[in-house]
Parts: C-alpha cells; sequence; structure tokens
C-alpha cells in the first residue's frame, strides 16, 4: 500500500511539473503556473479515480456492462472538466490573470474537458501497464510450478516396475548364502537413495547420473544368466561435474532392458555409449530385440524423456530412435 501511495504521489508531481514548466514558456513564470495548475489538479484528480472506479466496477462483466465503464468514465471526465471550469472562474482567473475575460461555457469547456481526459488516459495506461507485470509475474510462476508438478510427476513414473525383481533376486541370493547379497543390496540401496533424494534436485553432476546407471545396469543383469546377456557400458566424459537433470537418462535404459534384453529369448545384448565433449551431452543407448517383435516407440519411457527433453532443454536437444528389425537403438544430443 504504501508503494502504491508513493507511486501515485510521484504520477500527480510528474503531472503538475509538466503543466506548470509547459505554461511557463509563455512568460517564464514558472512559480505562477505552479500555483494556477495546482489549483486545477484536484479536478483532474476526481476524474481520474472516478475512471477507475468505472472501470473496476463494470468492466470484464459482459458487453453491457462494459459499456457502462466507458460511459461512467466519460461522465467522470466531463465533471471533472467541469469543476475545473468552477475552479478557473471563482479563483484561478480573477486571482491571476485579472486582466482576461471569462466565459464559463464557452469554447474552453472542450478544452478543460480533454484536459481531464488526458490526465486520466494517461494515469489509467500507467495503470494497466503495471497490472500487466504483476499478471505477467504471476503467470510465470504459475507456469513454472505447473512444469514443476509435471517434472516431479514424469520422474515418478520411471523406477516402481523392476524393485520387486530386485527384492526377490536379493532373496535368492540370501536364501542361498551368497557372497554377491551384501553388494547387490547396497548397490539398490543407493539407486533408491539416488531416486528418492537426488531426483528432487533440479540438477545433479553427470557423474553422479553414470553411476545412478551403472547401479540400474549391475540390479538389472541379476535376472539374466551371465551367458544369456551382454552388457557395455562405455564413458568419454571431459567435464563429470557438469550439471544434469536428474533420472534424465534412466527410462532409455530402462526401456532397452524391459523390452530388449527382457524379450530376447537368445543372444541378448545392451550397449549403452556417454560422451561429453565441449558441453555437448550424446548419448546412444542399443539393444538387441526379436525380429517380429514390434517396438513400441510411444511406450511410456519414451515419451517420459521426450516430454523432459521438451520442457528442460528446448530448442538444445535432439532425440531420434531407430527399429532396424533385429536392434532398437535411441539417441540423445543435448548442449548442456
Amino acid at each position: 500500500m504504501k508503494r502504491r501511495i508513493l507511486l501515485h504521489l510521484l504520477f500527480w508531481l510528474a503531472f503538475w511539473f509538466v503543466y506548470a514548466y509547459t505554461y511557463s514558456r509563455y512568460d517564464g513564470n514558472f512559480w505562477k503556473y505552479a500555483a494556477t495548475e495546482g489549483f486545477q489538479m484536484p479536478s483532474r484528480m476526481v476524474a481520474t479515480y472516478l475512471s477507475f472506479w468505472c472501470f473496476e466496477r463494470f468492466s470484464g462483466f459482459g458487453e453491457q456492462k462494459t459499456w457502462w465503464a466507458f460511459g461512467g468514465a466519460a461522465a467522470a471526465n466531463l465533471l471533472g472538466g467541469l469543476l475545473n471550469r468552477v475552479v478557473k472562474m471563482v479563483h484561478v482567473v480573477p486571482v491571476y490573470f485579472p486582466t482576461s475575460t471569462f466565459t464559463f461555457w464557452g469554447y474552453m469547456v472542450t478544452y478543460d474537458v480533454f484536459d481531464c481526459v488526458l490526465a486520466s488516459c494517461t494515469a489509467l495506461t500507467a495503470r494497466l501497464y503495471f497490472r500487466q507485470q504483476v499478471l505477467k509475474k504471476r503467470e510465470a510462476l504459475l507456469y513454472a510450478e505447473k512444469l514443476n508438478a509435471e517434472l516431479l510427476a514424469l520422474k515418478g513414473q520411471i523406477h516402481p516396475h523392476f524393485l520387486f525383481n530386485t527384492i526377490n533376486n536379493i532373496y535368492a541370493l540370501a536364501r542361498r548364502k551368497s557372497d554377491k547379497t551384501a553388494p547387490v543390496a547396497l548397490k539398490l540401496a543407493s539407486l533408491l537413495r539416488y531416486i528418492l533424494y537426488e531426483s528432487a534436485k533440479p540438477s545433479v553432476r553427470l557423474e553422479q547420473e553414470v553411476q545412478n546407471l551403472r547401479d540400474y545396469v549391475e540390479l538389472e543383469k541379476l535376472r539374466f544368466d551371465e551367458d544369456r546377456l551382454s552388457v557395455e557400458m562405455t564413458t568419454d566424459i571431459d567435464d563429470p561435474g557438469r550439471q544434469i537433470t536428474p533420472l534424465l537418462l534412466l527410462p532409455l535404459v530402462e526401456n532397452a532392458f524391459k523390452h530388449g534384453a527382457g524379450e530376447k529369448r537368445s543372444e541378448a545384448w545392451v550397449k549403452i555409449n556417454i560422451v561429453l565433449k565441449n558441453n555437448v551431452l550424446q548419448c546412444d543407448i542399443k539393444n538387441a530385440k526379436e525380429k517380429d517383435q514390434v517396438a513400441n516407440a510411444q511406450g511410456i519411457g519414451l515419451r517420459n524423456v521426450r516430454r523432459q527433453l521438451e520442457l528442460l532443454y528446448s530448442g538444445r536437444h535432439e532425440f531420434h530412435i531407430a527399429d532396424s528389425g533385429d536392434v532398437f537403438s535411441a539417441h540423445i544430443r543435448i548442449e548442456l
């Protein structure tokens, strides 16, 4: 409220000064015109604030009410012009221009009315500008909140489906008293910690994302016999600390295991290659598949990745998928 009052005061002071300075060019007597314009300012303010009230009261309630708003504003400016004529007749002309003749209903009525119109329209323009800025900020905030909610929903779709299989594998290892039980449980804990906590951050170091992928790959390999699945993961990263949105690449790796190796009857393989050079990240993920198996290019995981790229790296990414019969591949290029 204090800020609004200050802005209104500054506006009227500026208006007052401009009018006084403009008219003082006739004879160089600034203070005389400062006084005369000061007596006329209340009439302009009445016209302006009555116009504000009309627009606040009637605009936005249908076409008929909008005409009421414009009509009320016109009446307010007419009233302001007449008040200005009264002020001039009673005080301004007799005191400051005693040699001048004054006619109340002369052509100068139109001048005084449009004098009020200029003040009210200028003030209304400033008011609409500041209101638009507030609405733009609010719209930007709502849009950011919507994107954040959508991203959280996308991240929430990524991980649950393999969790029970991993727990069952750990249980089987424990039953056999395998030495792999503790390391596998540790990898699962690390993966879940990353998903639950790191994914809530807007970005993480690329080395964290890569390590998360390695943990995921090791857990998925538990589902397959060693002679049935071959996994090759290579990286070439010149800046491990470069920031990237978390869980962006995981859906592609999930897709390669779930719809590729998971449905391949023999000689299943997955190849993952991640390269970061000069702030450009390229990720290629390929997996074997049955020739008669139809790849679902519109699956949840792939749609998830595509949508995150559109939201977070708009205009700075490429995303391509290809199905060559017995090989399915996905390629991402991002300018980080």
